[in-house]
């Protein structure tokens, strides 16, 4: 009997280690905070694991829009004139995803789907046309999302900030330096510090002048979020409810630990 307390003690100790390892990342639009993320991906075949020649028709990484726990994928094709059809499921069939950018010069275009789960295989059909060499096939692909390689990106308004920033903080450098040399230019100024202060003050007076160039200001608010690539901060998931669980699983398994070996 005292050593069949042992063994189950064993046994979750065990599960709650395992689960430290195994725990599922971000995947669901639950776990996501609204906001703009971007995520790497590769298009496989629908029969098996091997990379569909699909796959470096689409750019990568894709752009999710997260709002009120809904996920919404922007992806851009290029050689858009052979890629003739593109659908995603939808009320159970499959339907044209939306188009909401085109270019005819570049030969791309950017669709839109919507995404339950990140960690799932996203089916989709494309038809393929290349006139030249006389190719005309339908395939089912399907995208494989990497929720490790998961970014949440700043906002534009935020960039745009930082961005004005930048010449302001480079013209108060400038002022200071300029307002250092005026007051030490003649031993006359250096020997006067009210006209040494007015020198500082006149040359820091031009400073948000150029920290207000509409022309920066305008170039960074018109930066597109799609195009955002660059930020690595970690999504914000706020669910605690697999620690709580883990935790409780190691607090019992303990108990039946220490109890099993002092029973013996």
């Amino acid at each position: 009997m005292k050593r069949s307390l042992a063994l189950p003690s064993l046994f979750l100790t065990l599960a709650f280690v395992l689960s430290l390892f195994f725990a599922p990342g971000v995947q669901a639009a639950s776990d996501l905070a609204d906001g703009t993320y971007t995520i790497d991906y590769t298009i496989v075949k629908a029969e098996n694991e091997s990379a569909s020649m699909a796959n470096d028709y689409f750019e990568k990484p894709a752009t999710l829009q997260v709002k009120k726990g809904e996920i919404t994928a922007q992806i851009q094709m290029n050689h858009s004139k052979w890629i003739t059809m593109f659908k995603v499921p939808d009320k159970g069939d499959f339907a044209d995803a939306k188009v909401i950018k085109s270019d005819e010069n570049e030969d791309t275009r950017v669709v839109e789907f919507k995404l339950d789960d990140l960690s799932k295989p996203f089916l989709s059909k494309i038809h393929v046309t290349v006139e030249s060499i006389n190719y005309d096939h339908d395939y089912t692909i399907r995208f494989m999302f990497d929720t490790k390689k998961l970014k949440k990106v700043e906002s534009a308004a935020k960039q745009a900030s930082d961005k004005a920033g930048a010449p302001a903080a480079a013209a108060e450098k400038t002022g200071a330096d300029k307002g250092a040399k005026a007051g030490t230019a003649t031993p006359a100024a250096s020997a006067k510090p009210v006209a040494r202060a007015e020198a500082i003050a006149k040359a820091e007076n031009t400073a948000p002048a150029a920290s207000t160039k509409p022309e920066a200001t305008a170039y960074a608010a018109k930066q597109s979020a799609d195009k955002v690539m660059l930020s690595a901060d970690n999504p914000q998931t706020g669910d605690q409810a697999p620690l709580a669980f883990f935790t409780a699983l190691f607090f019992i398994s303990a108990c039946y630990l220490v109890r099993s070996l002092q029973n013996q």
